[in-house]
């Protein structure tokens, strides 16, 4: 998740802006005509932050999209065709995104779109998808306040991981509960979840600090944390500022002690350069690549021979590929490239795989409703599965949905 180049979004959003500048008009409904190619392989567009600061959780979605659909297309494909799609990078900027969809729906005749890493272009891409009527599915964490028809959240909610790990925080480590985030939707919708589980606890908000993206010097925000003692911290800190921020707070000895630490940090996205900080710690997940189940052994094995991957491999890798399984094994019962019939498919599917038998999305939310893991973080990166705690269900119904 540590970006290895300079942070490059506005150079890129004004590149793709350019590119994109005959669409900009498009500002109403875009139908899109895939329902009308009879007999054509279904099309998947799929927007991912490949440049910016969360580039490499980009690749990494990206890389298990691509093994999900290889997989589908090796047993035959979609309606008896090889699935296809096309890649574009919105570096993690909402306008980007927006464009970009917009270009594969009307374009590119895409009959789903799939992808995005931060809330606030997951959000831009539902509501082009919703006023497009094309089906959208996201293999993130999180999720946010605003539900859309179109839109399926693959990952594991913000309850889902909250709601069994911040009481065994408190219970550990103590009541005095600190937030940080970095400063866009999802995190403060994040906040918001914690306060709730928190207080049903017995636990009180201490102190809450938000940086914007590419933010590089930590330091007050970490003199005012310290200055407000928690017991736990709990970090929706995302992509290279992560890594930055944890270590400058071990280098400014906010993680004296026996600091309860948890959130976005401890995925294993950042094991390689905050190693030292997470071993020993528990991290509740919906997949991880020590999971003993065939079939998750057989795409960590796909993975590391395909991209000669030898650090942990990235939890939104695992969602996405058993996500576009699912979406695509809704299209094949569609029966056709139709993305209102392949909506309708996706709401009404019960699906098996390593993330839970019959594996389903909560009407009144559109949130995956599967089975959550509590791991140990190891020595070299190993989310040893420590408790299988089942399906932590979640179905606090948002507006508009269903």
């Amino acid at each position: 998740m540590v970006p290895s180049h300079p942070y490059s979004r506005a150079a890129v959003a004004t590149t793709a802006a350019a590119a994109l500048l005959s669409l900009a008009a498009c500002s109403g409904s875009a139908v899109s005509s895939a329902a009308d190619d009879a007999g054509a392989p279904l099309k998947i567009g799929v927007v991912l932050p490949l440049t910016g600061p969360v580039s490499e959780t980009g690749k990494a979605l990206q890389r298990g999209f691509e093994l999900g659909v290889r997989k589908v297309n090796d047993s035959g494909g979609v309606n008896g065709k090889k699935v296809e799609y096309v890649v574009t990078d919105d570096a993690g900027d909402p306008a980007t995104s927006t464009q970009l969809a917009r270009k594969l729906i009307q374009q590119d005749r895409v009959s789903m779109l799939f992808g995005t890493i931060t809330g606030d272009t997951a959000e831009a891409v539902s509501k082009v998808a919703n006023d497009s009527e094309v089906p959208f599915g996201t293999a993130i964490l999180g999720d946010n306040e605003r539900c859309f028809r179109y839109a399926w959240g693959f990952g594991e909610s913000t309850r889902q991981i909250l709601l069994p790990s911040v009481p065994k925080l408190i219970r550990k480590h103590g009541k005095r509960v600190a937030i940080a985030g970095s400063d866009y939707n999802y995190p403060h919708f994040y906040a918001g979840i914690v306060k709730e589980v928190a207080k049903s606890a017995g636990g009180t908000i201490v102190a809450e600090e938000y940086s914007p993206l590419g933010q590089t010097d930590w330091q007050s925000v970490i003199t005012r944390l310290k200055d407000a003692k928690p017991d736990v911290l709990l970090s929706m800190v995302v992509g290279a500022d992560a890594v930055a921020f944890s270590k400058q707070g071990q280098q400014f000895g906010l993680f004296r002690g026996e600091l309860g630490y948890d959130g976005a940090p401890l995925d294993a996205d950042y094991y390689p350069a905050l190693s030292d900080l997470v071993n020993g710690r528990t991290h509740v997940v919906r997949w991880t690549d020590r999971l003993d189940h065939a079939e998750s052994k057989k795409f960590v094995t796909d993975y590391r021979a395909a991209y000669k991957w030898t650090q942990p491999i990235p939890e939104v890798a695992g969602n996405a590929y058993f996500g576009v399984q699912f979406f695509l094994a809704a299209a094949g019962k569609a029966g056709r490239n139709d993305p209102k019939a392949i909506n309708s498919e996706i709401g009404r599917m019960r699906f098996d795989s390593p993330l839970g038998k019959g594996t389903y999305f909560e009407p009144a939310n559109h949130l995956l409703q599967a089975d959550m893991l509590e791991t140990t973080i190891g020595p070299g990166g190993a989310y040893a599965v420590t408790r299988n705690l089942g399906q932590i269900t979640d179905t606090v119904a948002k507006q508009g949905c269903p």
